[in-house]
């Protein structure tokens, strides 16, 4: 028998109760500020009463599948679900390695002599771990909030370039774990990455029809070389979910989950916005005929339908607006987020400038000695070279949106920035990873994973040790 809806909600509600209380009665309970509305829990007896209040009601109204039976259920039978066999020893492999690989280059070969940048949490190795480059700004946004000084503007790096999805879910979900923010949001990375494989298992077999395709794409995105940043409190885990499960619920045609989905991303990284105009194009999908390459009129129910897919598609626009709307209330300039580019050093460089240099270098010296004195950059132009291959094949079988993906991922970024973050901009380009899991060989696949796995203990090993690379 399937439960109501309100009888899982009412589950749903005893379960986080029930966390709750525990988490108070170990951590001491919690104050935080939702909005403008402080949030206070500082005894464990209140939520476990209204644990209990949720259980006793449901189980007046509907006597079937007990509590403890439900969730009994629920969890084998999304265990045995074939997704989650397949991704969790992946998961498990490359996230865990990536920790172990991390700590002995932290042992053994060391920090640089001089690094202005280098900053800690905890005086323990493996504690501290996680406390490199970029996480500084989400922990200190989860602790503090934002933040705006006028009198530097744009000119100086300040937390609004940051949006808020990421470091709002390590404030709250922190709560529950005595506020340590730094490994809540590895928590958060991991799980969101978890949950990003299987919809990426589900998508991949939607558009491939292929399971054993989508198996070795959902591996090489994880052994990808800067996969790294789906282990470490960084946004790329949360925005890889959030467009995958968006993707997968609009293309199901299930499009009050892909809106929420979508609103969320809009929410987690500046360029969420770009899923909106994907997601457009697959609403638009019935007024192009693809074998013949022209236009058709649409019926009356094929508009209806376009003009309800446009609408969930706008959701991760909307999202980005809803946080250009705080900005306005904090700033007085509603994009002043992206005008903080140029604190990061992104600023526009013609595409023919950002080639010329490497090629001239190249050129003189070989790749070789590029290779020997420019290991980063030199991994940054390898995965370039692979998302830009990958471009025609992606449109040829997988269609407009998502060859649209990225390009409009991977080009605006290079133009405005040249190669700064590049590896984690492309760690999220999800199409990529569904074309190699069906363009390499079955025969190749193992070697595939294993090349793309040393690059990532490389790649580790440079962040860990803070090494430049962000």
């Amino acid at each position: 028998m399937k439960l109501p809806q309100w009888a899982r909600a009412l589950d749903g509600l005893a379960i986080v109760m029930a966390l709750l209380s525990i988490s108070v009665l170990v951590a001491g309970g919690f104050r935080v500020w939702l909005f403008d509305v402080e949030l206070s829990v500082t005894s464990w007896w209140r939520p476990a009463l209204w644990s209990g209040i949720a259980v006793a009601i449901r189980h007046a109204l509907v006597r079937q599948r007990p509590l403890p039976q439900n969730v009994v259920a629920v969890t084998r039978a999304w265990w045995q679900r074939p997704e989650t066999q397949r991704a969790w020893p992946v998961l498990v492999a490359t996230r865990g390695g990536v920790f172990l690989v991390g700590l002995l280059a932290v042992l053994l070969v060391g920090f640089p002599d001089a690094n202005p940048a280098r900053w800690s949490i905890y005086d323990h190795h493996l504690l501290d771990l996680p406390a490199r480059w970029d996480t500084g700004w989400y922990v200190a946004i989860a602790l503090q909030g934002y933040q705006f000084d006028p009198s530097v503007g744009a000119t100086a790096q300040q937390n609004i370039a940051f949006f808020p999805a990421f470091p709002m879910a390590m404030r709250y979900v922190s709560a529950f774990f005595g506020h340590q923010l730094l490994w809540t949001g590895v928590a958060i990375s991991i799980v969101s990455f978890f949950a990003a494989q299987i919809y990426f298992m589900r998508l991949s077999t939607l558009e491939l029809g292929d399971e054993e395709a989508a198996t070795a794409g959902m591996t090489l995105l994880a052994a990808y070389p800067f996969a790294l940043f789906f282990s470490v409190p960084y946004t790329e885990s949360l925005f890889l979910l959030t467009m995958l499960a968006a993707t997968y619920h609009f293309r199901r045609g299930e499009l009050g989950r892909a809106a929420i989905w979508g609103f969320v991303c809009g929410l987690t990284r500046p360029n969420g916005f770009l899923l909106s105009v994907v997601l457009g194009l697959m609403a638009l999908a019935p007024l192009v005929d693809r074998t013949r390459m022209r236009l058709v009129t649409p019926t009356a129910a094929e508009i209806g339908s376009i003009r309800k897919g446009l609408l969930a598609a706008s959701a991760a626009g909307f999202g980005m607006l809803a946080y250009s709307a705080f900005v306005w209330r904090l700033t007085g300039h509603a994009f002043a987020w992206a005008e903080q580019n140029a604190a990061w050093g992104r600023t526009y460089l013609p595409i023919d400038a950002l080639v010329a240099e490497p090629a001239a270098f190249i050129s003189d010296h070989g790749v070789y000695q590029f290779a020997r004195d420019q290991p980063t950059n030199a991994l940054y132009w390898a995965a370039i070279a692979l998302v830009l291959i990958s471009i025609w094949p992606v449109y040829r079988r997988l269609g407009l949106p998502y060859a649209v993906l990225i390009v409009g991922t991977i080009l605006p970024p290079m133009a405005m920035g040249g190669l700064l973050s590049i590896g984690r901009i492309t760690s999220v380009l999800f199409p990529v990873f569904m074309w190699l899991g069906l363009a390499v060989p079955a025969a190749h696949r193992q070697a595939w994973v294993g090349f793309f796995a040393l690059l990532q203990g490389f790649v580790a090993v440079m962040f860990f040790t803070w090494r430049l690379l962000y």
